[in-house]
C-alpha cells in the first residue's frame, strides 16, 4: 500500500498537519461524509480513533515537515514488521463489507406471522432436533453430516424470507430446556433475519444461518458450570478458560465437520474486534471476514438482552444504545446501525408498557412504521393477567376505554414485573 506518495501510520501517531487519503476500512463505514480529511487538532485524532487503527497519509498534501521525518520512519517499521512477523498479521486475508452492503435482493413478506408461524414452529424444532444429534456425535467424538444441519438451517432460512417476524417470535419465546441449544437457534435466527435484511442472496443467507448454530460449539468442551455463563459476569479465571471455547470450536467444525471456510471463519472470529482488541488472534476490522463481524454483533446483542437466570437482562433500546456506544471499542459502525434497523425499535417477542399501564408483547413490525407494531396486551395496568388478552395493530388500533390512542411508552426487559412472556402465546 505504501508508495511515494503515501505512508501507513497508526492513530496514535498522527499529528497536525497530517493528510488522511485512506482508512483500515471502507469509508461508508464511517460517519465521515468526505474520504479525505486534514488533521487539524488533537479532536480529529481522538474522532478517528473511534473507527480506525491505521490510516495512510498522503504526504504530498500535508505540511511537508510534518511527514518527512515520518515518512523515513514508517518505511522502516514496516520493513521490520515485514521481517520479524509482528503484528502486521500479514499472513492473514482481508475483506471489504462492501460485499454485503450492496444489496442485490429485495425481499417482501408474503405471509402474514399467523400463517407462518406453524412452519417456523416446525423448523424451530428440526434445528433443536439436529443440533441433539450434532451434540451426541461431538461427546463421541465422531464426525457429524454438516449437510444435514445445512438441510435444516434451509428449512429455517426459507421461513425467514417468507417472513421473518415468525421465526424471531419463535427465537424469543420458544425454549427447549437446553440453554446451549436456545442461544444457538437464537443466533442462527438473529443472523438469518439480518441477512435478508441486507438483502443477501439466498445462499448467503444459509451460510449465516449455519455459522450462527455452530459458532459457540465449543462450549460443550468447557465445565458444565461454565457453558452457558456469560461473559459480562465471569471472574478472571473463567474468563480465561471461557475463551478457550473459540479454539474448541475450531477443532470440531474443522475435524468433525465439513463445514465451509465461511463457517469456520465464524467460530473463529465472532469474539475478535475490529480495533484489533478481540481474540483470539487480535485482528483489524478488514482482516475480519464480513460474516464474522454480523455474528459479533448479534453475539454481543444476545448477551445484553438475556442476562443471567438471576440476573435481569437489559431493555432492547438499552442494549441497542449500548452496542452503538462500543462502536469504538470494536464493532462495525454500519452494521451496528443496520442491525439496529433490522431488530427495530422494539424487537419481535419483547415486551412493551403502553401508555395506558398495561403490558404487552410486540408480535410483528409494521415494515413502514416500526414504532407501532402489532401487539398482543396480556396484562392490565396493575400487571394482573388478562384471561383473554388481546391482539391490536397499533397502526390501526385507535383509543383505548380511556379514550386515548394507544401507544408504546416504554420497552421492557424479558421477564420484567415477572411476566413469563412465552405462557401468553406458545
Amino acid at each position: 500500500m505504501n508508495t511515494k506518495q503515501t505512508i501507513k501510520v497508526e492513530v496514535n501517531d498522527l499529528q497536525t498537519g497530517m493528510y488522511v487519503c485512506e482508512l483500515d476500512r471502507p469509508w461508508l463505514e464511517t460517519p465521515y461524509l468526505i474520504q479525505g480529511i486534514l488533521i487539524q487538532s488533537q479532536d480529529d485524532i481522538e474522532k478517528l480513533k473511534r473507527y480506525c487503527t491505521l490510516v495512510y497519509v498522503d504526504v504530498d498534501r500535508s505540511v511537508s515537515d510534518v511527514v518527512q521525518e515520518r515518512e523515513k520512519g514508517a518505511v522502516n517499521v514496516t520493513q521490520q514488521s515485514v521481517v520479524s512477523g509482528t503484528k502486521a498479521h500479514s499472513s492473514h486475508a482481508t475483506f471489504s463489507l462492501d460485499t454485503i452492503l450492496c444489496r442485490t435482493m429485495t425481499y417482501t413478506d408474503s405471509r402474514s406471522v399467523e400463517h407462518e408461524l406453524p412452519a417456523a414452529t416446525k423448523a424451530y424444532q428440526a434445528t433443536a432436533s439436529i443440533f441433539d444429534d450434532i451434540s451426541d456425535n461431538i461427546e463421541s467424538n465422531v464426525k457429524f453430516d454438516i449437510r444435514v444441519a445445512q438441510d435444516v438451517v434451509n428449512t429455517l432460512c426459507e421461513s425467514i424470507i417468507r417472513n421473518p417476524d415468525a421465526a424471531m417470535l419463535m427465537a424469543q419465546l420458544k425454549v427447549t430446556g437446553k440453554e446451549l441449544y436456545d442461544n444457538a437457534i437464537k443466533t442462527s435466527v438473529h443472523l438469518l433475519a439480518f441477512g435478508r435484511y441486507l438483502g443477501l442472496p439466498r445462499k448467503e443467507l444459509t451460510i449465516l444461518g449455519l455459522g450462527g448454530l455452530l459458532m459457540d460449539i465449543g462450549r460443550q468442551r468447557l465445565p458444565k458450570s461454565l457453558q452457558t455463563k456469560r461473559s459480562l459476569w465471569l471472574k478472571p479465571d473463567e474468563r480465561k478458560l471461557m475463551k478457550q471455547h473459540v479454539q474448541f470450536g475450531q477443532d470440531i467444525v474443522t475435524q468433525l465437520s465439513d463445514a465451509t471456510d465461511e463457517v469456520v471463519m465464524m467460530v473463529v472470529q465472532h469474539h475478535e474486534r475490529e480495533n484489533g482488541n478481540g481474540y483470539p488472534n487480535g485482528l483489524y476490522a478488514n482482516q475480519l471476514h464480513p460474516y464474522s463481524r454480523m455474528a459479533a454483533i448479534v453475539d454481543c446483542y444476545e448477551e445484553l438482552i438475556w442476562g443471567q437466570p438471576d440476573l435481569q437482562g437489559m431493555k432492547p433500546s438499552h442494549a441497542l444504545k449500548e452496542l452503538k456506544d462500543n462502536v469504538q471499542n470494536g464493532l462495525s459502525f454500519t452494521l451496528v446501525e443496520q442491525f439496529a434497523q433490522c431488530v427495530g425499535i422494539y424487537p419481535i417477542g419483547s415486551l412493551v408498557e403502553l401508555n395506558s399501564g398495561e403490558i404487552a408483547i410486540v408480535l410483528a413490525h409494521n415494515r413502514t412504521q416500526r414504532f407501532l407494531p402489532r401487539i398482543m396486551i396480556i396484562c392490565d395496568a396493575s400487571r394482573k393477567p388478562y384471561t383473554a388478552p388481546v391482539t391490536i395493530d397499533l397502526r390501526t388500533a385507535g383509543p383505548n376505554p380511556a379514550g386515548v390512542s394507544y401507544a408504546i411508552a416504554n420497552d421492557l426487559p424479558q421477564g420484567a414485573y415477572g411476566i413469563d412472556a412465552k405462557k401468553y402465546y406458545l
